[in-house]
C-alpha cells in the first residue's frame, strides 16, 4: 500500500515541530535550574538532536529540501507551488534546528557537535551545471546535463567553527579568575578535528578559508571600535593613566573587554590551526575521492593534472609572482582572470574556478590548500594572540608552515614584531616571564634564520640582534639547547662574516663562558675553537701582545654597543682563554689551553656533542672515568720488581683531623671526657 504524501509529509511536519518545541522547553528549564539538571537534560537533548538530523537527512536524500544558492531562485510560479512551500518551510525549520545546535556547541557540549558534523555530512550544496564524471561520452553527457554534484555546504560548516571558536565562556562576565578559563574546552577543539577535519580534506580547505575570514571579520570590528572611539573623543583608561608619562610603553596599554574576547577567539583559532599539521603537499595528496567528505568533480585528465602540479612548483619557487603588487604582468593576469570569472557567477560557491590548463575546483588543487593555510595564519597572526601561546605559534610555523605555503617571506614581519617585543621585556627584567620572553625572541630568531637561509630573506639586523641574547642567564635557562643550536648554525655555516662580527661574538662567548658554568664553557671554547679555525683573520686576536715593558694591555672591548663594528673587539684579545685555561674543572682548563693553537688537519668540534652538557651530566661523566681508572689500575699487571702499581688516590684535604676542634681553640677543653 503506498503512503500519502500528503499524510507523510503532515506527519513530518508535526515530528518537527514537537522536537524543536522539546528543544526550546529543554533550554527554558536549563536556565531556569542551571547545572543542577544539565545531567539529566544532556541525554534527553542528545536524542532529541539525533533524531532532527535523521528527519533532515531523509528530506535531503529524497529531495524535498534542497540547500542550493540557485534553489532559492525561480519564477513567481514556482514559488506558489505546494511543493516550493514545503521546501521553504522546511528550510526555515532546519535553520531553526542548526540555532539549537550552535547554542549547545557554544555551552560545549560534545553530543552537539558530532550532530552537527553529522549534519553538515548529510546537508550538502549542490553544484548545478557540473558533471559527476568526466569520463562519459559526448551523449552521455548530453543526456545527464540536469544532473548535480554535490560540495560542502561551507554555510554550515562556517556556523559550526564560529561555534567551536567562540566558546560560551568567551563571553561571560569577567569575573573568572583567567582568561585561561575563558578559552575554548581542548576536548572540544580535539573532537572538532578528529570526527571532521582531519580525515577530508575538502574540510580542511574550507576550515582554512573560514578561520581567515572570521579573523577578518574580528580585525575589522576592532579598526571600527577604534575609529568609532576617535570619533566621539574617547580616550582608553591606560590612555589617560600614560598621559602623564614620558615615554608611555606599549606594553601599558590596557585592552577592552572587547579586545580581551578577540584575544581569545584568536588564541583558539591559533589552538586548531596547530593541529592541522597534515595540509596537502601535493597533488598526490589530493587524488583519492576517499580523502574528501564530497567527492568533487574531475574535469580534466592526468596528464593536465601533472602539468598543472609542475605549474604550482614552479609558482613556488618565485614567490614575487605570486604577489599581485610586484609587477604589472600580474595585473594583466588578475584583469583576465576577472573577465574569467565574470562568467562563472551562476555557480553555486565562488570557489569553483577552472585553472589556466585543467579544471579542477579550488579545494582539488594542492597549491590552493598551501596559499589557504598561509591566509588563515596570516589572518589570525594580524590579531593579538597571549603569549603562552605565542611561542607555540612560531615553533609551529617554523616545523610546518614556512616549508610548505608559497610566500613564506610575508611571515618575517611577524617574527621581527615577536622578536623585538620578547628582547623588550627580557632587558627590562630578570623575571621567570624574563625567561619567557627570552624563548619567544629565540624562536622567532629562529624562524627568521630559516627565511634568510631558505628564503633569501635579507635582514641585515640578524646578527646584531643574536648578539643581544647573549647573556650569562642563557646557559642557565631550560632552552638553552635550542638557543646554542641555532648560534653555532648562524655563525658556522655563515664563511663569509666579516671579521669584526667573529671577532665580537668570540668576545662575548668567552665572556659567557667566565661567568657560567662548566658545560656553558665547554660549548663556548669549542665554538670559538671553530670561529678561530674557519675565519682565520681574527687569529690576531690570540697572538695580540700586551706593552713591551709591562706586558698588560688594556682591553678596549665594548661590550654593550649595539653596532657590532662598535665594539672594537678586533683591537681587543682573548684574553679570557687565559683565565679559563686556570679553571677548576680539568675538561675546560685543557680545552681552553688548546684553543686556538690547533693546525689546519685538526677537525673541527661537532657542537652537537657539546650542546647536552650539564653539570648533572659532567658529574656522572667524572664518575664514570674515575671507577673505570680504579678498575683498570686494580687490573694492571705486575711491574719488574713484582710489585702491583698502585692505584691514583684524590685527595681531600691537606691535614687529617684529629678532633672536632683544632688545637688551641677556645672551644677545645669543652668536650673533653671526664
Amino acid at each position: 500500500m503506498v503512503q500519502n504524501p500528503a499524510t507523510s509529509s503532515a506527519e513530518t511536519a508535526k515530528e518537527i515541530q514537537s522536537l524543536l518545541a522539546q528543544l526550546r522547553k529543554s533550554r527554558q528549564k536549563s536556565l531556569r535550574h542551571g547545572s543542577e539538571v544539565d545531567r539529566e537534560l544532556d541525554r534527553s537533548d542528545a536524542l532529541t538532536l539525533d533524531k532532527l538530523r535523521r528527519i533532515f537527512a531523509r528530506l535531503v536524500e529524497d529531495g524535498e529540501v534542497s540547500f542550493d544558492v540557485a534553489a532559492t531562485a525561480g519564477s513567481a510560479d514556482d514559488k506558489a507551488s505546494a511543493t516550493a512551500k514545503w521546501a521553504a518551510w522546511l528550510t526555515t525549520q532546519h535553520d531553526q534546528f542548526t540555532s539549537h545546535l550552535i547554542k549547545y556547541v557554544l555551552d560545549d557540549k560534545s553530543y552537539a557537535l558530532r550532530t552537527f558534523c553529522g549534519v553538515i555530512a548529510s546537508c550538502p550544496n549542490g553544484i548545478l551545471g557540473l558533471d559527476s564524471n568526466s569520463n562519459q561520452s559526448t551523449n552521455a553527457k548530453a543526456s545527464s546535463g540536469n544532473t548535480k554534484t554535490q560540495m560542502l555546504s561551507e554555510r554550515l560548516l562556517n556556523k559550526l567553527l564560529e561555534s567551536v571558536l567562540k566558546s560560551r565562556k568567551c563571553f561571560t562576565s569577567s569575573s573568572l579568575s583567567s582568561a585561561q578559563d575563558r578559552s575554548s574546552e581542548e576536548s572540544m577543539l580535539a573532537l572538532f578535528d578528529s570526527e571532521l577535519v582531519r580525515p577530508y580534506r575538502d574540510v580542511q580547505y574550507f576550515v582554512f578559508k573560514g578561520v581567515q575570514r572570521l579573523a577578518e571579520d574580528l580585525l575589522t570590528g576592532l579598526e571600527r571600535e577604534e575609529s568609532k572611539r576617535k570619533d566621539l573623543g574617547v580616550a582608553r583608561k591606560s590612555d589617560k593613566k600614560r598621559s602623564g608619562q614620558d615615554n608611555p610603553s606599549e606594553q601599558d596599554k590596557v585592552p577592552t573587554e572587547s579586545e580581551k574576547h578577540v584575544e581569545i577567539v584568536a588564541e583558539n583559532m591559533c589552538r586548531l590551526l596547530l593541529k592541522m599539521d597534515y595540509i596537502a603537499k601535493s597533488q598526490n595528496d589530493l587524488m583519492e575521492d576517499s580523502l574528501f567528505l564530497f567527492p568533487p568533480p574531475v574535469l580534466g585528465d592526468e596528464e593536465s593534472l601533472r602539468e598543472e602540479e609542475q605549474n604550482n612548483e614552479d609558482d613556488d619557487e618565485d614567490p614575487e609572482a605570486s604577489d599581485s603588487e610586484s609587477s604589472d604582468d600580474e595585473d594583466q593576469s588578475q584583469e583576465k582572470g576577472k573577465r574569467q570569472t565574470s562568467s562563472d557567477q551562476t555557480a553555486s560557491s565562488s570557489f569553483i574556478k577552472r585553472n589556466k590548463k585543467s579544471n579542477l575546483v579550488s579545494w582539488q588543487q594542492a597549491y590552493k590548500h598551501r596559499n589557504a593555510l598561509q591566509e588563515a595564519w596570516l589572518a589570525v597572526l594580524r590579531l593579538t594572540v597571549p603569549s603562552r601561546t605565542t611561542k607555540l605559534v612560531l615553533q609551529h610555523l617554523s616545523t610546518y608552515v614556512l616549508g610548505v605555503c608559497p610566500t613564506p617571506l610575508r611571515f618575517a614581519e611577524y617574527f621581527t614584531r615577536c622578536f623585538r617585543s620578547g628582547t623588550m621585556v627580557t632587558n627590562n627584567s630578570a623575571s621567570t616571564n624574563s625567561n619567557n620572553n627570552g624563548l619567544t625572541a629565540i624562536l622567532s630568531l629562529h624562524g627568521l634564520f630559516l627565511l634568510i637561509l631558505n628564503h633569501q630573506l635579507e635582514y641585515p639586523q640578524f646578527y646584531p640582534s643574536l648578539y643581544k641574547l647573549l647573556h650569562p642567564r642563557i646557559l642557565y635557562t631550560k632552552h638553552r639547547t635550542r638557543f646554542l643550536r641555532l648560534l653555532s648554525k648562524s655563525l658556522l655555516s655563515n664563511s663569509m662574516l666579516p671579521a669584526y662580527v667573529v671577532a665580537a661574538f668570540c668576545k662575548k662567548l668567552l665572556r659567557l663562558g667566565v661567568a657560567g658554568p662548566p658545560s656553558g664553557a665547554l660549548f663556548v671554547l669549542a665554538l670559538v675553537s671553530n670561529l678561530l679555525r674557519k675565519h682565520g683573520e681574527v687569529g690576531c686576536l690570540i697572538h695580540r701582545k700586551g706593552d713591551l715593558e709591562s706586558g698588560m694591555m688594556e682591553d678596549v672591548f665594548v661590550e654593550d654597543a649595539d653596532d657590532l663594528i662598535e665594539t672594537r673587539a678586533l683591537e681587543s684579545s682573548l684574553w679570557e682563554l687565559t683565565a679559563l685555561s686556570k679553571h677548576y674543572h680539568p675538561a675546560v682548563s685543557a680545552l681552553a689551553a688548546s684553543c686556538g693553537t690547533e693546525d689546519d688537519k685538526t677537525p673541527m668540534y661537532d657542537m652537537e656533542d657539546f650542546m647536552e652538557h650539564t653539570y648533572k651530566s659532567l658529574f656522572e661523566h667524572e664518575k664514570k672515568r674515575i671507577v673505570a681508572g680504579g678498575v683498570d689500575s686494580a687490573a694492571a699487571a705486575e711491574d719488574e720488581g713484582g710489585k702491583k702499581k698502585k692505584k691514583a688516590r684524590v685527595s681531600l684535604t691537606f691535614v687529617e683531623p684529629k678532633g672536632l676542634f683544632c688545637e688551641g681553640d677556645v672551644f677545645g677543653d669543652a668536650f673533653k671526657s671526664f
